[in-house]
């Protein structure tokens, strides 16, 4: 085995290494723009306002699930808390006229109670994340059972069909991850930023430093429930409908996407960008497969190669980071 030890491949080669370990999310971006190109080749009709218009609730459950992650935990209620705001919206408080705007205060209220009552099992019952988070994950889809024994479908022109299609020369998926965006970055600004990466990073020396460890931790779990929200009411806009079973998909596909895009799942290391990037990848891997004509049975197969594929090389990139 032959190891390189100077000239200018070993330069690249240390400043490839050094660029990963600061920006793990370069991976998940690199292998979006060559299934991106792959995509493009094989089908260059493809239309892209559609295809970002699916892809936004992937790219929004993924955020959603990168919040309670980066302080150290896991919510696998995220994709339960998508279908009941679909639930209820087309099936409730649509045809009682309240379709407009007026609906979204009293989902996101919704969303955050389901994300509190996540953050307080796991933080003051001390309870692990994944148990807790699985257990209201049973709740909710019982609730969405209930409520839901039909598919509900929405008539008409509502606010959420921008969704679905062009807003001029700008995608309507895209206006919704961008309003996301722009709500994860407005409470990053704050002191909440420093915080959840410390607190994911070693919640004892966040503590010691005089950190409300408790208080991040829950509101870890109130932010990504609520941007479930908004991952539930895009995906109602892209089907015009709603079920109990809309949004089962993407439950472990959204965590996914996340570990893809550079997001330690141990916690206090990752980013938003990173899982939007891996969500994208994963979408076109999808997109590029359908293309070609693979068996849809074939996906999960894929998926599981290329999250073990990203896996390992971030396992690496960490390693080394240690050693050094």
């Amino acid at each position: 085995m032959t190891t390189i030890t100077s000239g200018p491949l070993s330069g690249t080669l240390r400043l490839s290494d050094l660029s990963l370990r600061r920006r793990p999310y370069l991976l998940a971006g690199g292998l979006s723009l060559l299934l991106l190109i792959a995509t493009v080749i094989v089908q260059p009709a493809t239309n892209w306002s559609g295809q970002i218009a699916a892809f936004a609730p992937l790219a929004i459950a993924a955020m959603a699930s990168t919040s309670s992650v980066l302080g150290g935990g896991i919510d696998l209620s995220i994709s339960p808390v998508m279908a009941l705001t679909g639930i209820l919206y087309a099936g409730y408080l649509f045809p009682a006229g309240l379709g407009g705007i007026e609906a979204l205060p009293i989902l996101v209220a919704l969303g955050a109670l389901v994300g509190l009552v996540n953050g307080f099992i796991v933080v003051k019952l001390r309870l692990s994340p994944l148990v807790a988070t699985l257990a209201v994950m049973f709740i909710v889809t019982g609730v969405n059972l209930r409520l839901a024994d039909r598919p509900f479908t929405v008539t008409g022109d509502t606010w959420l069909r921008v969704v679905s299609g062009p807003l001029g020369p700008i995608p309507g998926g895209l206006i919704s991850i961008v309003i996301v965006v722009l709500l994860w970055y407005a409470l990053m600004a704050t002191a909440y930023r420093r915080s959840i990466y410390a607190v994911g990073g070693n919640d004892a020396t966040a503590y010691s430093a005089g950190m409300r460890v408790a208080a991040i931790r829950i509101l870890s779990y109130v932010f990504g429930s609520v941007l479930a929200v908004f991952a539930g009411l895009s995906l109602v806009g892209l089907t015009s409908s709603a079920s109990a079973t809309t949004s089962s998909s993407y439950l472990l596909v959204a965590l996914a996407a996340v570990a893809i895009g550079g997001t330690s799942l141990l916690g206090g290391r990752g980013g938003v960008l990173g899982s939007i990037l891996g969500a994208a990848a994963l979408f076109l891997v999808q997109t590029l497969l359908s293309s070609l004509g693979v068996p849809g049975a074939a996906l999960p197969l894929i998926y599981g190669i290329v999250l073990a594929a990203a896996l390992v090389v971030g396992a690496a990139i960490a390693l080394r980071r240690t050693k050094r």
